[in-house]
């Protein structure tokens, strides 16, 4: 028989006149004293996306099967909030988790894609609680690498009437009200949003929303991330974040990955592994953007079915979770 789970939802912060939400799953008889809590940070380029979209069912049900609770907020997205706006709220998320879930300190913050770079700069935020461990997937590490800030890269196909699109995410920014969420929309390719995901790789200006410094990827393609003002450095975790002292930290990525860079996970697991932080890197062959949510069987438990390399894989990923959770 499978363990019974209670599901809860709850606002975990007031941002203006928009409230924001956890999904709290938890075993039955969960002890929130004792007990081991994973927050899971839902992807979307930071622009699109909900906190049930493409949920990794497979670490879900390790989750559950192990006795963790799982848990999946809501946050801003852009452009209508920058970047310092979405971190505050993944921090806040992540510290009510704790107060009421993880007391603890048993704490694992993972996510995917955008996801996954909110888990890293979570994890590396001075507001955060004590992070036990840090699972990034196919994440979106380091908004001040080459992909975004070198322009004329363009995501899947070129953006018509790019400079246009540019001024109407620059107009939103500034006069748009804040969403917490945007379904995955069904014809992606004529979505307006995901014109603006393009034309954010494009252009490269994902630094630029981000802190609301138009110019600042140029500036960093120019002169590399010193050229990151202090107060925004909390935003580019893979070049400001990372210590001898951080979390250890699995990332999980497909070699075949056209969304999101593997090098992006290769680059952050040799800038830990050189500080001496405990690293685990699985670099799928042959997988894309999404290749856990399409391929791993819902109701898998990874651990005793671990045959292949992509259950080995998973299956790798988790027990180095449980080792850090001890």
């Amino acid at each position: 028989m499978g363990t019974r789970i209670q599901t809860s939802t709850s606002v975990y912060k007031v941002a203006g006149n928009l409230s924001l939400t956890i999904d709290v799953h938890v075993p039955e008889g969960y002890n929130a004293e004792s007990g081991t809590a994973l927050i899971h940070f839902h992807g979307g380029y930071l622009v699109i996306g909900e906190k049930t979209t493409f949920p990794p069912n497979w670490l879900i049900n390790a989750c559950h099967r192990r006795g963790w609770a799982y848990a999946t907020p809501s946050y801003r997205l852009m452009p209508e909030a920058n970047g310092l706006e979405i971190l505050q709220d993944a921090v806040d998320a992540t510290n009510w988790i704790r107060d009421n879930f993880a007391r603890s300190n048993r704490l694992i913050v993972a996510g995917s894609s955008a996801g996954g770079y909110l888990a890293l700069a979570t994890a590396a935020h001075p507001q955060s609680p004590p992070v036990t461990a840090v699972l990034p997937i196919y994440g979106m590490l380091d908004p001040a690498g080459p992909r975004y800030v070198k322009p004329g890269q363009p995501l899947a196909s070129p953006v018509d009437n790019l400079e246009s699109v540019i001024e109407q995410i620059y107009a939103v920014r500034a006069n748009g009200t804040s969403i917490d969420g945007y379904a995955f929309p069904q014809d992606i390719a004529t979505d307006r949003r995901y014109i603006w995901i393009k034309a954010l790789h494009e252009a490269a200006i994902y630094p630029d929303v981000l802190t609301d410094i138009r110019g600042l990827a140029q500036q960093i393609n120019e002169r590399g991330a010193d050229a990151i003002p202090e107060e925004f450095r909390q935003l580019f975790p893979a070049s400001f974040g990372l210590h001898r002292d951080f979390p250890p930290t699995a990332l999980l990525h497909g070699d075949s990955d056209v969304a999101v860079d593997v090098e992006l996970s290769r680059d952050v697991a040799k800038k830990l592994e050189s500080l001496g932080v405990k690293v685990l890197l699985e670099i799928v062959k042959g997988r894309g953007h999404g290749f856990d949510v399409i391929e791993a069987p819902a109701n898998i438990d990874i651990i005793t079915n671990s045959t292949g390399e992509l259950n080995g894989s998973l299956s790798r990923v988790f027990k180095f979770l449980e080792e850090a959770v001890g």
